[in-house]
This record gives structure tokens, sequence and C-alpha cells, in this order.
């Protein structure tokens, strides 16, 4: 795949929607077995819900692209590890695992496609609501309730009293420092990626994290905030890019307006 048109995007998403939703029924049809949980090599939890929604969400995507490179969260633990590629699939089929075993309702199932670096297309589903939300380059954002309508979405431009987002469970010094010097902010704690959906739907206006993140956990909700107006900036304040050496994210900032980058403290 050279180029990927916007008419190859919609197809894709339209596509892959019944899927990301065919995911959520399934994590959640696991979750009411109760969850039973294992560790990775680095101690992260993995359920079989994870593992059970990236299987089904590869074969949703094989079947439109057969030769598709696909780089899932629980493959590459596990070392499926494929060759770099200039178009790619990234897969986090539950994000949030804490709080899926946790019994709370911060996860979603996250699909992705990049290509030259860049999130071109993202779909995320709230498996506990069945709402999702897509977007990407060239199509504009969407959000779906739990019958399938759907309504076009917009990310909002910056206002006097900002909507911070951060993590529920990744709160790091830095991050409560910047959010500390944002003039009369206010703060919400959000699990997962539904930060990049409430961005994108135009209520909030920053996430901004510090902490370690992979390409999976944010490649969704990047393209999504993308298609709905909003970017996301990493190192020297430059749009996050995707395929780095492990799949691994710096410090970024995810603003609903772009410009907001100008009157918000260093990040």
């Amino acid at each position: 795949m050279q180029t990927v048109s916007s008419f190859r995007l919609a197809q894709l998403r339209d596509a892959l929607v019944p899927a990301v939703r065919a995911a959520g029924r399934l994590v959640e049809a696991l979750r009411a077995q109760g969850p039973r949980v294992d560790r990775k090599a680095d101690d992260s939890p993995v359920t079989e819900a994870d593992r059970a929604a990236e299987a089904l969400l590869c074969d949703a995507i094989r079947a439109l692209e057969p030769d598709a490179v696909i780089v899932g969260e629980e493959g590459v633990a596990d070392g499926r590890v494929p060759p770099p590629a200039e178009t790619f699939w990234l897969i986090d089929p539950l994000d949030g695992t804490r709080d899926f075993v946790a019994g709370r309702d911060g996860y979603t199932v996250n699909v992705a496609l990049v290509h030259a670096g860049a999130p071109l297309l993202g779909l995320v589903g709230h498996p506990p609501s069945a709402r999702l939300w897509a977007g990407g380059a060239g199509l504009g954002a969407f959000a779906e309730d739990a019958g399938g309508q759907r309504k076009a979405i917009r990310a909002r431009p910056l206002g006097d009293r900002p909507r911070l987002l951060v993590s529920h469970s990744h709160l790091d010094r830095r991050t409560r420092a910047w959010a500390e010097a944002v003039p009369q902010a206010g703060r919400t704690a959000a699990g997962s990626s539904i930060k990049f959906c409430l961005l994108a739907a135009g209520e909030a206006d920053a996430y901004p994290r510090y902490g370690p993140t992979s390409e999976w956990d944010t490649a969704a909700g990047d393209a999504l905030l993308r298609g709905a107006g909003g970017i996301t900036l990493g190192e020297g304040g430059r749009p996050l890019c995707y395929g780095k050496p492990g799949w691994r994210n710096g410090p970024f900032l995810a603003l609903g307006d772009p410009s907001a980058s100008l009157r918000l403290p260093p990040f």
C-alpha cells in the first residue's frame, strides 16, 4: 500500500466498526465470567480478554488485507514482532487492563492504521457502554452510540478555563506540575484512550502525558483526535510519530485546539 486514499480509509473504517464492536462484546462476556489474570515479562497484567480480542481484531484486518503488517500489544509481548513497514496496523485489544481487572469501566478496544509515521485511521470502542468513536485523516470524526446512531464530533477551541485530562493510574510528578501551571484549569481523571475521545468530542482541551506509553496505547485515539481537528505533539513540539524503536512513546501533549500550545505552559 503506497498511499492510502480517504476513500480507502472510509472503507476500512466502516468494515472494522463491526469487528471493534464484536471485540467489545467478547471482552464483556469474558469479564462476566471473572477475569483470569496473568503477568507479562514486564509485570503488567494480561487477561484472556486481551488475547481473545486481539485475535478477533487480527482476523478482521487480515480478512480485509491478507498481507497486512499488524503490531498487536499481546503479539509483541509473546514475541511476534513484525519487521518494520511503512504501513502497519496497531492494536491495543484492551487498553486499561488494570481498570478491567479492578471492575472499573475505564477500558477500551483500539485499532489504528499508520502510514509514513502518521496515524491515519483510528477506532476506539468502549465495551461497558457499547459506544464507539472513529476518525482519521480526511474523514472527520464521529461518535456512535450503542444503537449504532452516529454523530459527527469536533474538537473545541481553547477557552479561558481549560479542562485538562489526566490518567487515573499514571499521574506522575511532572504531569501534575504541568497541569498545576495552567491558569484556571479544571482537571478530570479518565482511563485509557477515552481521554482522546473526550478531546475529539469537544469535552476537554488537553491531555498531558510525561509517563511512558506504547504506540498502541495512543495511535487510535490520536488518529481520531486529528480527524476531529486536534493534534498530539511529541518531543520538540512536532506531531507524535509512529514506528519508533520498540513502539515506545516519549512525553506527549494531546490538544483539541492545535494553536493551544502557544497559550499553555511549555511542555
